[in-house]
């Protein structure tokens, strides 16, 4: 049977913080240097989280260090007060970045609504890890996309909510066979505030649907090119 769920091939970034405590799971806004960063800094977050993996750099490294990086990344990116930086912005930061590096990538900001898992899909099964925003919705600011951790027994529990977001997702479950007449798009497993989390696919797609659109709500397209 044909196996959906897909997964990245090498470990994702894990910063060592202060004092030796426990790796994170990708980067931290949390640790960015001043307010409206620490706020609004998701998007830098995840843009320097991918370009580490696409060049092949140790995963695991310490916090300082990961901020040097960070600064040294972020005049590639405009990060507009408490707008943050929106999906083209990121696109024209992280094309700056590969032509800087020599990387053979390029990037595109939004795929639409018929394309997203198809895209989503094969940038996982390409090795790439995958910035995916939830949007603003601007009318339904009370709306929440649920966060959840994968307990023992492989259920997944609620712990939190996002909106107005950008995450990288790092994998992809899905069960080999749903119920009869209906899809199981499962559960995407993201990292976000430097901890491990999964959102679930049918829930984003419908909150997008309802609260949002597929331009705020999408993803930044990387593919490989030459």
């Amino acid at each position: 049977m044909e196996q959906k769920s897909k997964m990245l091939r090498h470990r994702y970034a894990a910063v060592r913080t202060a004092g030796g405590e426990p790796v994170s799971y990708g980067g931290n806004q949390a640790w960015l240097f001043d307010a409206d960063q620490r706020a609004f800094g998701c998007g830098l977050i995840a843009a320097a989280d991918i370009l580490r993996y696409l060049g092949g750099a140790p995963a695991e490294l310490e916090k300082e260090k990961y901020l040097e990086e960070i600064n040294t990344l972020a005049g590639h990116f405009h990060l507009r007060g408490k707008l943050g930086i929106n999906g083209f912005g990121l696109a024209r930061g992280m094309n700056k970045a590969f032509r800087k590096s020599g990387f053979p990538y390029r990037a595109k900001w939004s795929v639409g609504r018929r394309r997203l898992m198809r895209r989503l899909s094969e940038m996982l099964e390409s090795d790439i890890p995958v910035l995916l925003s939830v949007g603003p919705g601007f009318f339904h600011k009370e709306e929440r996309l649920p966060l959840y951790r994968k307990q023992a027994d492989g259920t997944f529990q609620r712990v939190s909510s996002m909106r107005d977001h950008y995450v990288v997702v790092t994998g992809w479950e899905r069960p080999e066979k749903g119920e009869p007449g209906q899809e199981d798009f499962g559960m995407l497993r993201i990292s976000s505030w430097g901890e491990m989390y999964y959102i679930s696919f049918d829930e984003y797609l419908g909150h997008v649907k309802k609260y949002d659109n597929f331009l705020f709500s999408s993803i930044l397209y990387i593919r490989a090119y030459g």
